[in-house]
């Protein structure tokens, strides 16, 4: 074999198959987010009030459901609306995806934590470590693509650069709020 040929082994990633992966991965962990709600015991199975309330208890369980799903489905759309512009995948942008695969696979953890301990600092302090790891990836993600040149060559450098600093003000609230959660929540019991 000469120098210059190529292994048939060393093959890029396909971008349908690292979008399938990513979608699958997604469709789990919104499906995951809704199992964490579990069915309240009551008494008498007729009594709309005692059900009532049994519901009304688990309000937060709720709430963290709901924020959860909208936050991934969140990332979700960014990442499909980045992904659609890129015109190949390089081994780089591959293993930035598994670290934004495994950050949004982390949610549903994250949810039923901070739903079953919605005043402690920890829990929201994990959840906000989680969004921060997944935002940051799409910020490597939109780095690396800009310099390996990997978006299609319509899109104008000026959007890639007004994308990029868009990042900044998420990473910069959630890094606030985690400052919040660990310094100023626990002063306020």
């Amino acid at each position: 074999m000469a120098k210059n040929e190529r292994s048939s082994f060393k093959t890029e990633v396909s971008k349908s198959r690292l979008e399938f992966l990513f979608d699958g991965v997604f469709a789990i962990a919104l499906t995951i987010l809704v199992l964490e709600l579990k069915l309240p015991e009551i008494g008498d199975r007729r009594s709309a009030h005692e059900l009532g309330q049994a519901l009304l208890h688990h309000w937060r369980t709720f709430l963290s459901y709901i924020i959860s799903f909208f936050i991934l489905s969140g990332f979700w759309i960014g990442h499909n609306t980045l992904y659609a512009k890129l015109t190949r995948i390089s081994k780089t942008v591959v293993g930035i995806h598994v670290w934004l695969l495994a950050w949004a696979a982390f949610v549903p953890f994250c949810a039923h934590l901070i739903g079953r301990y919605p005043s402690n600092p920890l829990a929201l302090l994990v959840y906000l470590v989680a969004a921060f790891a997944y935002v940051s990836g799409l910020l490597a993600l939109i780095v690396t693509a800009e310099k390996q040149k990997l978006f299609a060559a319509a899109i104008p450098a000026g959007d890639v650069r007004k994308l990029r600093r868009g990042f900044m003000r998420p990473l910069l609230g959630m890094l606030f709020f985690a400052l919040y959660a660990l310094f100023i929540m626990p002063m306020l019991k």
